[in-house]
């Protein structure tokens, strides 16, 4: 429709031409009015599309970025957290055989303790035993010594007569001043 106004006022007599035109094609002015609408978009929207566009383009650069650096650091971040776990599952190891290895020290003490232990109450023990063995050959002696005293006294006063009585203590007090001297 604009088309068709421009040209019978834009053109200055070529009705003909327009009128031409019109009955070629029926969708011709309407891709004309068309193409100018989009034109006209072009040139008042040009520049404004433009810098949306480029503020668009730049808004995702730096939205990409921040995700690679974001995506950077959280790759790092898992990283360390793996190193640690590992680390602490060598620690856990570590602190084991430690605990492990203290134990057995620990045991081996203790064992060693008791066998010091056990070697003291055995000496005493052997000393004890000593000591009631003494005492008991000293106690064996001593009854052994007043039984054959007690024998000898029967013996004696069984066999000795008054004649041997009188001659063993002259014999004794014969012999007392050598013993004196």
């Amino acid at each position: 429709m604009i088309l068709a106004g421009a040209g019978i006022v834009g053109v200055g007599g070529g009705l003909a031409g327009v009128a031409h035109l019109a009955l070629m094609s029926p969708e011709l002015p309407r891709l004309v009015n068309f193409l100018l609408f989009v034109a006209a978009l072009y040139y008042f929207f040009r520049e404004p599309i433009a810098q949306f566009f480029r503020h668009r383009a730049e808004t995702i650069r730096a939205d990409l970025e921040r995700a690679r650096r974001e995506r950077e650091a959280a790759r790092t971040k898992l990283n360390e957290i793996q190193l640690k776990l590992a680390r602490l599952d060598d620690e856990v190891k570590q602190m084991k055989a430690r605990a492990e290895a203290e134990a057995a020290a620990e045991y081996e003490r203790v064992m060693e303790s008791a066998r010091r232990e056990a070697e003291k109450i055995r000496a005493l023990g052997l000393r004890e035993i000593e000591t009631a063995r003494r005492a008991a050959e000293i106690e064996l002696r001593t009854f052994a010594v007043e039984r054959a005293l007690a024998h000898a006294r029967r013996m004696l006063c069984e066999q000795l007569t008054e004649d041997d009585h009188h001659r063993l203590v002259e014999a004794f007090i014969a012999e007392l001043p050598e013993v004196m001297t």
